[in-house]
């Protein structure tokens, strides 16, 4: 449900006085765009002045069909605002602020815009149509709007002490077969670790609601937010967020580790032990050596639990990261 907050109308207008141009960009009709953000722009200032909604864009797109948008698009047309409907024919000539459009594709619009890809940050609350699609195809900065993220962090919060016991168990599942190697021939026994492993999963997940976390499952990320770290340049569960935050502001993520950054430490391997490659100082040519002892503490290792094989799901996913 849409809800009036008379921050949204402050930071549209912060964001036009710092320069910024600001469009709106919806899969929405023109008859339904119109009444909502009459809802939601047009409220009474201190004087009791009502300003039309159109006044705090400088670009208006309804009807856009993203993701066809994103792609090839559609014919980009004037609407009337008197009657509702399309011009005949393509609209040709810059854009007009004040004017209302329809369809469209981005290729287009960002040429009469004059905008480049990383020139513009793009605001949706759909992972697919509005930030993969945007950052994939022309390349935009995203902002990805979350409504289910103070959940997700309240729970985080009052139950943090299931996630550092999910993660204890993860390590004593590890230690378990930290120190095997080829010679070993008995198989650990961690089914009880195993099973108190779910039954804490299955705890953390009923404290998110109905549906459980949107972002974990267990100790695992699950695919969303897996997608939202790497096509969100910046997420919150409300744009309202940037207000807070000067224009000049530099949203920057934690450091992020590889598995074998976070798991092969340096004391118990030591640069001495690959001192062979001291021998070969080009880059490529290290690539080229072919290693044929390599230390179990050096194998970084997937999100597989023991007996688990990958779905076709997964191997269609790694198919097309593969050809990204």
């Amino acid at each position: 449900m849409s809800k009036k907050n008379p921050e949204t109308l402050l930071m549209l207008d912060k964001l036009r006085k710092n320069g910024a141009k600001v469009f709106l960009l919806t899969n929405s009709d023109f008859q339904y765009s119109q009444a909502i953000m009459k809802h939601i722009l047009e409220i009474p200032n201190h004087e009791g002045v009502v300003r039309k909604w159109t006044t705090y864009f400088d670009y208006i797109v309804t009807d856009a069909r993203k993701p066809l948008f994103f792609e090839e698009g559609t014919i980009l047309r004037v609407i009337d605002e008197a009657t509702g409907r399309c011009s005949i024919g393509h609209h040709t000539g810059p854009l007009e602020t004040g004017r209302i459009y329809a369809g469209g594709s981005c290729e287009v619009f960002t040429q009469l815009i004059r905008a480049r890809g990383k020139d513009v940050l793009y605001t949706g609350d759909h992972i697919y149509g509005d930030i993969l699609k945007s950052k994939k195809q022309v390349g935009w900065r995203t902002f990805l709007v979350i409504p289910e993220l103070l959940n997700e962090i309240y729970v985080w919060k009052s139950k943090k002490a299931l996630y550092d016991r999910l993660q204890d168990l993860d390590n004593r599942l590890a230690e378990n077969y930290k120190n095997m190697d080829i010679g070993s021939a008995s198989k650990p026994n961690v089914t009880s670790i195993q099973k108190e492993i779910r039954l804490v999963a299955q705890e953390m997940e009923r404290s998110y609601g109905l549906l459980g976390s949107i972002f974990r499952s267990g100790s695992r990320l699950t695919f969303f937010s897996s997608q939202s770290m790497r096509y969100a340049d910046i997420y919150s569960f409300s744009c309202i967020n940037l207000i807070y935050y000067p224009m000049c502001y530099m949203f920057r993520a934690p450091t992020m580790l590889m598995p074998h950054e976070s798991t092969v430490s340096h004391v118990d391997s030591p640069i001495s032990s690959f001192a062979e490659l001291e021998d070969y100082p080009c880059g490529l040519r290290r690539r080229a050596q072919t290693i044929t002892v390599i230390p179990s503490n050096c194998l970084a290792t997937s999100n597989l639990i023991e007996g688990d094989q990958p779905s076709k799901d997964d191997a269609s996913a790694l198919e097309s990261a593969d050809n990204l």
